[in-house]
């Protein structure tokens, strides 16, 4: 046998044999009908320079260069054959081990029964799942691939799709803004389906630009997109708007690879100590919940997610929570992995990052202004990153890879240093001196940028004021000839010739914001003191620090898509979160609406007092149609309750 091909005696004795290995495959490309009664023959799923009648099962030399005249010939003699015999020939048919039933050998049976106990104990699945018609298709989709493949040299999970090609994608978008009177509004504009072809810069960017545009709004320069920090996000809104990257996607990714990885871009976190410690953590927690021990302690262990915000910190604090506990209960294999935890360190590690939840529940809020706390609360990180002599190794590798990281992948924009000195509080930076004079030179910046032009005076004689003067006059001259001589129009903002008088006031105001006072009470106070700095504010201070709000939307839509309805449509499903996020706003919408609608009514019967009452007025139809709409999407959500499908959790992704 040469490369797998066998001699044109071998094949006749594995067809007698049974042999699983020979099987017989149509072709698909070729023209000539002669091949309706042949097929090719393969071993091992190694093709041969062998083909089999399908009449007589006789076996022919054939290689692709050799043509069809041999096999012609062979058609003619064995017809002439079949005609002469009386006793009828067996089908090839019958040599197809594959289209018979075979009993599958016990121990295969075994071997299966092993594989699926492990599935549905590890995936934390239900054995229901193996009697599903989707799971049963499946099995024998990939049985099939493995008879057309080399089983021995595939790796299963180059066969298996990634989970992201299969789930359904969505996209969250928020609005954030703030009014005249400084009032922070947070709209939900919609949790869509993201039906494009792929998830590139091009394709994100054209369709948050295309729900956008559903809203009559358009990104441009003076607009801010706070985003996560992946490439493909930086690449999306790199133009026509300024990024702000999510100061908690920052910290979480520091973690992450501070727990879980050997290098970021190619240089060693050096965290072995923890990452030891925390795989055997790992270990444990996922082998207690696999066994269902969980009742016999005081606390349940939580899983590690990297999608989580500080996921290893909550694995590991509920661990030490119940570490002694553990002891009593786990198995010998685990009892050796357990015996290796250092406690001390772990309390160390846990005690480590307490402070980092705590940032991250700053800047999660949703309700008042977080921008300004970035700046901070960052180097107030930095600042615990501070490595003493009595620290425990463990901790100390920590401290240093967080600190570096923080310094060199944490970029702090224009952004977070104008709103941290608008702060009466951090207008100072006594937590980083070093970042005052570069926040008071964007802030000029902004002053600059805001001042109105000089006014033009009478004795000008610049091109641009002679055609303003003669523009105004002819427009004039249609009313009267009065008005030519009128006093030249003078601008009602009086300049100082200081133009930064405004900020050098603010920097000497001694006043004091602590955390439960609303900062942007503060400068609704001092609008008039200070009218260009809050501009400023007010442009600036409505962009939030991270992106938790659409990061909300994505967990809270598992309580929309419940274990009863889990066939909901991902439009239905985007229009219940609408409803489900804005019911503030769409409340004073609608009592707006009332209000005008009533007006509008109460008008409409004062000037047409013939108008019969029995019309219904506005308000009247608008409730009615707030009824129908209702009742519809009661019926809807009804028509829609189902069996629970665990795959519903993959719409969460992205």
């Amino acid at each position: 046998m040469l490369d797998g091909l066998l001699k044109k005696e071998d094949i006749p004795e594995l067809i007698k044999n049974d042999d699983i290995s020979v099987i017989f495959v149509k072709p698909t490309t070729a023209s000539s009908i002669v091949w309706q009664k042949f097929s090719h023959i393969y071993v091992d799923n190694k093709k041969q320079n062998f083909v089999s009648c399908d009449t007589c099962k006789d076996i022919l030399h054939h290689k692709s260069i050799d043509g069809t005249s041999s096999m012609k010939k062979h058609l003619r003699s064995c017809e002439s054959n079949s005609k002469n015999n009386n006793n009828k020939s067996l089908s090839i048919n019958e040599y197809f081990a594959f289209r018979k039933t075979r009993s599958i050998p016990p121990r295969s049976k075994n071997k299966v029964l092993n594989a699926t106990v492990e599935l549905v104990a590890m995936d934390n699945r239900a054995f229901e799942l193996i009697a599903g018609d989707g799971f049963i298709n499946f099995t024998q989709t990939i049985f099939d691939a493995g008879q057309l493949l080399n089983s021995q040299n595939i790796d299963v999970s180059n066969l298996l799709r990634h989970p992201t090609t299969v789930s359904v994608s969505f996209c969250g978008i928020s609005l954030h803004f703030l009014n005249e009177e400084l009032q922070l509004y947070v709209f939900i504009l919609g949790c869509y389906p993201y039906d494009r072809d792929n998830q590139n810069a091009n394709q994100i960017r054209q369709f948050v630009d295309a729900k956008l545009l559903e809203y009559d709004l358009i990104l441009d320069n003076n607009k801010f997109v706070v985003t996560d920090n992946e490439n493909k996000m930086k690449s999306c809104f790199k133009e026509s708007c300024t990024r702000i990257g999510c100061s908690i996607h920052y910290m979480n990714k520091q973690l992450e690879h501070c727990f879980t990885s050997d290098t970021v871009e190619k240089i060693p976190v050096n965290c072995d100590l923890v990452q030891e410690m925390f795989d055997y953590i790992r270990k444990i927690v996922s082998h207690m919940r696999r066994i269902h021990k969980q009742s016999k302690l005081p606390r349940k262990l939580q899983s590690y997610s990297d999608t989580r915000f500080t996921g290893a910190s909550h694995t590991m604090n509920v661990f030490l929570t119940v570490f002694d506990d553990l002891a009593d209960i786990l198995d010998r294999t685990f009892l050796d992995d357990y015996t290796l935890i250092d406690k001390d360190l772990l309390e160390y590690v846990c005690s480590f990052l307490a402070p980092f939840e705590e940032v991250i529940e700053e800047l999660s809020c949703d309700k008042k202004p977080t921008i300004y706390k970035v700046l901070p609360l960052r180097q107030y990180l930095i600042n615990q990153c501070k490595i003493h002599p009595d620290d425990h190794d463990g901790i100390h590798q920590i401290k240093t890879f967080i600190s570096t990281r923080f310094q060199d992948v944490w970029v702090l924009q224009d952004i977070h240093y104008i709103t941290t000195l608008l702060h009466p509080s951090f207008k100072n930076f006594d937590v980083n001196p070093n970042l005052q004079d570069k926040a008071i030179n964007l802030v000029k910046n902004e002053i600059i940028k805001r001042q109105p032009s000089t006014p033009t005076t009478y004795c000008t004689t610049t091109t641009t004021t002679v055609t303003t003067i003669e523009l105004d006059t002819q427009s004039a001259s249609s009313t009267s000839v009065l008005s030519k001589c009128f006093d030249l129009p003078k601008n009602d903002l009086k300049l100082s010739l200081n133009p930064y008088q405004e900020l050098d006031e603010y920097m000497h105001l001694n006043v004091q914001i602590n955390e439960a006072d609303d900062i942007l009470l503060f400068w609704l106070t001092q609008k008039s003191k200070f009218p260009t700095l809050f501009s400023i504010v007010r442009d600036y201070y409505a962009a939030p620090a991270s992106n938790t709000t659409v990061e909300r939307l994505f967990s809270s839509s598992k309580y929309t898509v419940s274990d009863k309805r889990t066939s909901l449509g991902a439009e239905k499903i985007n229009k219940l979160l609408f409803l489900k996020k804005n019911p503030m706003l769409l409340k004073a919408f609608d009592k707006k609406c009332v209000i005008e609608a009533t007006a509008t009514d109460t008008k409409r019967k004062i000037t047409d007092p013939d108008k019969k009452s029995t019309d219904v007025s506005l308000q009247n139809q608008k409730q009615f149609r707030t009824s129908t709409t209702a009742k519809k999407l009661k019926k809807d959500e009804e028509d829609d309750i189902v069996i629970w499908d665990d795959d519903v959790q993959d719409k969460e992704n992205d």
